[in-house]
């Protein structure tokens, strides 16, 4: 019963970044808080009306083509805390994509100052995306379910934000010099050589790992990152996520051979939502990694 009862009392929400979409199903207690991409003219809900594959396929058709993202709309934010509030809700707790990479966090802490005496709001800037990201929210509801108070599970996801990194290999680096002006110096030159990245990505920002020729080098580097990273974590206290942008083919070569040096079984990769593919550009794989707390 008191799980039950923090439950009810404080909700959870992620911003779609999470890539919680392909891992929920429509019982979840996680509501989703849908940044939104603007392409062509027109302004999509990541994840909802805009899904993976056709982010993907108008990125091919479209290369020269610029898209950003936004936060959430400010209104629609606004209804859903209300929303919660009169569903007899005291306290929620919203875990977002890095402020490095949106505005999001800063948008809903404003909303949270204005709420104050509607719904405490509690705003997790994760500082990373993706399934990492993702994990923030799950670990949130299990939590609760287990009777933490709200407070608690606030002080705990601060500390995990220390514990996660997304390494990613992308095509190019212009995606990433075009939104948030990341990695600006050296990407011109990178892309102009032909060069696929391998980086990393966590709460203190963002740093190259290597730059080669061809995507089985680029595949070999990431999986060496990954051995670098993991080599003296506990395997049993991490958790390890597969995801691309467009190429799945590309990405279940590169599963193979990471099975094949470390017998990690990531096949089942979860391509990446629309707002975060803006950000990688095609054909770009990655792996999530969060060292979680031992129960």
């Amino acid at each position: 019963m008191a799980g039950s009862y923090s439950l009810y009392r404080c909700a959870v929400l992620s911003t779609s970044t999470g890539m919680l979409d392909s891992v929920l199903d429509r019982n979840s207690p996680i509501d989703i808080l849908r940044l939104s991409v603007h392409m062509g003219g027109h302004k999509y809900a990541d994840g909802l009306d805009l899904k993976a594959a056709e982010f993907s396929d108008w990125l091919r058709n479209h290369p020269k083509e610029v898209i950003t993202t936004s936060p959430p709309d400010m209104e629609y934010l606004r209804k859903t805390f209300y929303y919660l509030k009169s569903q007899g809700y005291h306290e929620a707790i919203v875990t977002t994509i890095s402020s490095r990479l949106s505005d999001t966090a800063e948008l809903i802490r404003q909303l949270a100052e204005e709420m104050a005496n509607d719904l405490v709001i509690h705003v997790i800037d994760t500082g990373t995306t993706a399934m990492p990201e993702g994990f923030f929210a799950l670990e949130a509801i299990r939590l609760l379910s287990l009777g933490k108070k709200p407070a608690e599970v606030v002080g705990y996801l601060e500390k995990l934000k220390s514990r996660c990194d997304v390494l990613l290999a992308v095509q190019s680096l212009t995606p990433l010099t075009k939104n948030n002006g990341l990695l600006r110096m050296g990407a011109a030159v990178n892309d102009w050589l032909g060069l696929k990245t391998v980086l990393r990505f966590n709460e203190k920002g963002i740093s190259h790992l290597a730059s080669v020729q061809n995507n089985d080098q680029m595949i070999d580097r990431l999986i060496e990152a990954l051995m670098v990273i993991t080599a003296d974590k506990n395997p049993t206290h991490l958790v390890i996520s597969g995801g691309y942008c467009g190429d799945e083919a590309l990405y279940q070569k590169f599963a193979c051979k990471l099975n094949k040096k470390t017998g990690l079984h990531l096949e089942n990769g979860i391509p990446v939502s629309p707002a975060v593919g803006v950000y990688t550009g095609l054909d770009a794989i990655g792996i999530g990694i969060v060292e979680r707390f031992h129960d």
